[in-house]
């Protein structure tokens, strides 16, 4: 799955992406401050996760609208510890929201290891636009909640494609499996395949649009099927 980390400046996306990745993970910077992207890819009950990580400065909006085409997840990196960084925040969490409408995000209260750490709580009454998005406390610097706070995530995502996921479990291999993927969604065969395309980028399944069969990766096929399982591990 494809999750972008954005935020503003200085919030701590860089070492959250290094921390998820466990240092495979690439950062175009220059003094200290990321000017390009950062991008590297984890492993979470074989589920590939893509990472990209935009530049956290205000001019660099073209770079996070390039980068956030397609996303399937957002993580919206805040700094708990600095009250002051809240209304940079703001803009960019009006700026995500215009970029990717409806798409499943989670913020990340960070550097929960600071003895001037914000309770969630307190992040929510200063961030009041953060309303209705889940806020998990973490750190980026131990791992506190990292590694839950990106499950939640790939859940919520999961979730939002359930209904396309459960049957590509239950078609998986099936010599007719696109003829049914169009009778049971409604979905012409050009849709169809845009789909099929778009999941085997991400490594969820494999294609062979010559004979019109696809095959969910074995890894993969019990969390299509159940998407708690990404809660309950």
């Amino acid at each position: 799955m494809k999750i972008v980390v954005t935020g503003p400046r200085a919030s701590g996306k860089s070492r959250l992406i290094h921390n998820i990745t466990n240092g495979a993970c690439i950062n175009i910077e220059r003094g200290g401050v990321t000017i390009a992207m950062d991008h590297g890819v984890a492993d979470v009950d074989g589920m590939t996760v893509f990472l990209f990580g935009t530049p956290g400065l205000l001019r660099f909006r073209t770079m996070r609208k390039i980068l956030s085409s397609g996303a399937d997840g957002i993580i919206f990196v805040v700094d708990s510890s600095d009250a002051e960084a809240d209304a940079r925040a703001k803009l960019f969490f009006r700026e995500i929201a215009f970029f990717l409408p409806g798409v499943p995000c989670v913020v990340a209260a960070n550097k929960q290891d600071l003895e001037n750490a914000r309770s969630v709580d307190k992040v929510r009454e200063s961030m009041k636009f953060l309303a209705g998005v889940p806020v998990i406390p973490c750190s980026a610097e131990t791992g506190l909640n990292v590694d839950s706070m990106l499950r939640t995530l790939l859940y919520l995502t999961m979730m939002q494609w359930s209904s396309v996921f459960a049957k590509f479990a239950e078609y998986s291999g099936r010599s007719d499996g696109m003829k049914r993927l169009m009778q049971d969604l409604k979905m012409e065969r050009e849709q169809v395949v845009g789909y099929l395309r778009r999941f085997e980028l991400r490594k969820i399944l494999d294609v062979s649009l010559g004979d019109e069969q696809f095959t969910v990766r074995e890894p993969v096929k019990p969390i299509l099927e159940n998407p708690a399982l990404l809660i309950r591990r």
